[in-house]
């Protein structure tokens, strides 16, 4: 019959690994920048999981990501079909960032358990399942794996395999998996040729009084959303503050106009990313989505940031600003956070705080 799914992943990704070994351009790979880059722990978590179907999708390019809606049947990839007397190829991800040990060794159990129940229950069967985790194992926990995943792969007739902090990284280094790569860990912003003599780029100005924006209604909506870590937020409102008064004091209409489509487009992003959302999830919060959205203006603003020698920061700044001003949010019931809010104080952190703002966003 040949080798499956999980084997091919081995052979066809794998394979060449060891002879085609691609330099990262511009940064290591380390798995941890992911807490950077996507906002958190949990901005992270996510994007491993996202990071780890998209590893897989370079072989398979048909690899699925399962919504969890309540549960994700134990999965977060997998290659196959999920009707009954189907076969599925499995990838589990776990953001295990500070290491395995015991407690992680029952988060694999009860995923392994979860996948196997949810095989059972809907009629498919599971032809390989495997672990992903952005860490290694030690001594002790590799002679635990080995025993595990023995007994699992006889009891279950399937192959198990796992994939540590090392082999992810192996795979992303390939030539094949440049792309990924670069979208994780190494985003490239192209900036515009200019023929003039480039002015003074605007810097950014450091927060000082992290109580700066208690009341604020982009604060609010963070706090809605089940985002605890607000000061980096805060810095960037305080930094698009200080764009913005820049730009009106100067003057110069090529610079206003600038702002103003930054502005149109920093909307845009956001509302495709809350569309988007609604549309994967009937829940409340949105756990993905502001991750999402920063990481789309950091990697395509570039150009915008550009034309007025600012940074992509500033553009994160002008969609906290966005938020402050009763345009968006990051819960499904944004709106009605923003009226409740705007009732109480009607002035928020940008002032005047206009409640013409309350525009109907898609």
């Amino acid at each position: 019959m040949g080798y499956g799914y999980a084997d091919a992943f081995e052979r066809g990704l794998g394979g060449w690994l060891s002879d085609q070994i691609a330099v990262v351009g511009s940064g290591d790979i380390d798995f941890r920048f992911l807490e950077t880059r996507f906002a958190g722990p949990a901005g992270a978590r996510d994007a491993f999981e996202r990071l780890i179907a998209d590893i897989v999708g370079i072989v398979h390019p048909d690899v699925q990501e399962v919504q969890a809606n309540p549960g994700d049947w134990g999965i977060d990839a997998y290659v196959g079909d999920l009707g009954k007397e189907g076969e599925v190829h499995i990838w589990q991800s776990k953001y295990f960032i500070d290491g395995f040990a015991k407690t992680q060794q029952g988060d694999v159990r009860d995923s392994y358990s979860s996948a196997q129940k949810a095989a059972q229950e809907n009629g498919y069967n599971i032809a390989s399942w495997t672990l992903c985790i952005p860490c290694e194992l030690d001594g002790p926990m590799l002679t635990w794996w080995e025993g595990w995943k023995k007994r699992m792969s006889k009891a279950d007739t399937l192959t198990v395999s796992l994939e540590t902090a090392g082999r992810l990284r192996r795979r992303l280094q390939a030539s094949a998996a440049a792309d990924v790569r670069n979208h994780y860990f190494s985003p490239l912003f192209t900036l515009p040729p200019t023929t003039a003599d480039p002015e003074e780029p605007r810097g950014l100005e450091e927060l000082v009084d992290n109580t700066k924006y208690d009341g604020a209604l982009f604060v609010r909506q963070m706090d809605e959303a089940g985002l605890p870590e607000t000061f980096a937020a805060r810095e960037a409102f305080f930094n698009a503050e200080i764009l913005e008064r820049e730009v009106t004091d100067k003057g110069i209409q090529l610079e206003v106009s600038a702002l103003s489509t930054w502005r149109v487009r920093v909307s845009s992003t956001w509302s495709t990313a809350f569309n988007t959302a609604c549309q994967m999830s009937g829940d409340r919060r949105f756990p993905q989505l502001y991750g999402e959205v920063l990481g789309g203006i950091e990697t395509n603003h570039a150009q915008e940031a550009a034309s007025l020698r600012a940074h992509v920061l500033h553009g994160v700044g002008l969609l906290h600003q966005a938020v402050d001003n009763g345009r968006a949010g990051w819960v499904r019931d944004w709106r009605d956070v923003a009226k409740v809010h705007l009732a109480r104080a009607p002035n928020s952190a940008s002032s005047p705080n206009n409640e013409e703002g309350m525009e109907e966003e898609p």
